[in-house]
């Protein structure tokens, strides 16, 4: 007869088992606490980028108000920006969603971001808007799946703010046709908007975009001007020479179709006469007499007279007509990629003439305005904006290269 086995279970020691969970609760206080992690560079990076896609909006709306007179479709703008990280073409881990919180203040609600003088007293910036004209704001992550992108090895989710541009486009539609604009706040206070005209549709841009270098438009409603260019543009001029490029393909082809029929140059456009069409009594109507003889400059496609208009729209507005250069030859300093925008060396060749040209016109201008100041007669402040006009043509050609 097999005799039983037996299995021997030692017993637990007394106390060793609380023992040695004290002597291990007591190694891991001793150890030092794990280091938070710098998310300095984070932060500054979100916070640059934020600003510069501020900048770029205001100068936006400064821009479709400045160039409404030649665009196909107007409508009535509002004087503020409204902002949400529902915005963010880009998507972000909830780790990055939180500290991007922390560091602007904005969160999935369309908030104040920037305001225009125009903007009511009684809003304040952060205000959470939540309807206008009544039509509520879209909530939620705003998120759709984008199969393209997953085709690009990216992630197939990313934000859509159609919904929100929706109804921004139909209360702008609404105030033009009358009835005014409304915003209604968190928690039910309603505001009404003074609006001002502007060209109709939207110019977008935003550093925190899945596609930094690429440039799309949808008709004539929205067009998108890549992260790469503004993240690279540091002056008021340059952020709307870059609304202005994008301005212009939501401008009136048969305005400036005209234009160009009128001169008999169906390939030409005409130097200072879009400046002149785009802010009337700006101060730089020249007459024919006293513009250069030759006004015309051979461009290819509609991105080389895209150059050209935001130069004019630029310099209308009392800026510097060669911002958009300065900001090709940043880009290509800087190794950047910018789809549609970075001028190649025909453009560049065009653009750098039409600045020229617009520099003369702007001192003939000012030498005529100066002259009528100070009581000259018509005829003698005509021949002070000619010579200044030479001068400035002279100092031109003098400092060109080679």
């Amino acid at each position: 007869m097999r005799a039983a086995m037996t299995t021997l279970v030692p017993k637990p020691i007394p106390g060793l088992r609380r023992g040695a969970l004290a002597l291990l609760l007591a190694g891991a206080a001793a150890l030092p606490a794990p280091a938070q992690r710098d998310r300095s560079f984070e932060r500054q990076q979100y916070q640059i980028g934020f600003e510069q896609e501020l900048r770029f909006r205001a100068a936006a709306l400064h821009v479709a108000w400045a160039a409404d007179a030649l665009c196909h479709a107007t409508t009535e703008i509002e004087p503020f920006v409204l902002w949400s990280t529902q915005a963010i073409r880009r998507r972000f881990s909830e780790d990055e969603l939180r500290l991007f919180t922390e560091v602007t203040g904005m969160d999935a609600q369309w908030r104040v971001a920037w305001m225009d003088e125009a903007a009511p007293d009684e809003l304040k910036l952060r205000d959470a808007v939540v309807a206008i004209n009544d039509r509520p704001l879209p909530g939620g992550s705003g998120t759709r799946v984008d199969m393209l992108a997953l085709l690009r090895g990216r992630s197939a989710m990313s934000n859509d703010d159609q919904a929100f541009w929706a109804v921004v486009r139909q209360a702008r539609d609404e105030a033009k046709a009358g009835k005014g604009m409304t915003i209604t706040l968190a928690g039910g206070r309603k505001l009404k908007v003074e609006t001002q005209t502007g060209c109709a549709g939207a110019v977008t841009a935003s550093p925190f975009d899945e596609d930094p270098n690429q440039f799309w438009r949808q008709g004539t409603q929205r067009a998108k001007i890549p992260a790469n260019a503004i993240v690279a543009a540091r002056h008021v001029d340059e952020f709307r020479w870059l609304a202005a490029w994008g301005t212009y393909y939501q401008a009136s082809q048969a305005a400036i179709a005209a234009v160009r029929r009128m001169d008999g140059m169906a390939t030409g456009f005409t130097v200072g006469r879009i400046l002149v069409m785009a802010l009337p009594g700006a101060g730089m109507a020249l007459s024919l007499a006293e513009a250069n003889a030759e006004r015309e400059i051979v461009v290819e496609g509609i991105a080389g007279s895209a150059d050209l208009f935001a130069n004019e729209v630029v310099a209308a507005m009392g800026g510097d007509a060669g911002a958009g250069l300065r900001l090709t030859r940043r880009w290509l300093a800087e190794g950047l990629k910018v789809d549609g925008v970075m001028m190649d060396a025909a453009r560049q060749r065009a653009a750098g003439e039409h600045v020229r040209r617009i520099r003369v016109l702007q001192a003939a201008q000012a030498a005529r305005e100066q002259a009528e100041a100070a009581g000259l007669p018509p005829a003698a402040a005509a021949s002070a904006a000619a010579a200044a006009a030479a001068a400035a043509s002279a100092a031109a050609a003098a400092s060109a290269p080679g």
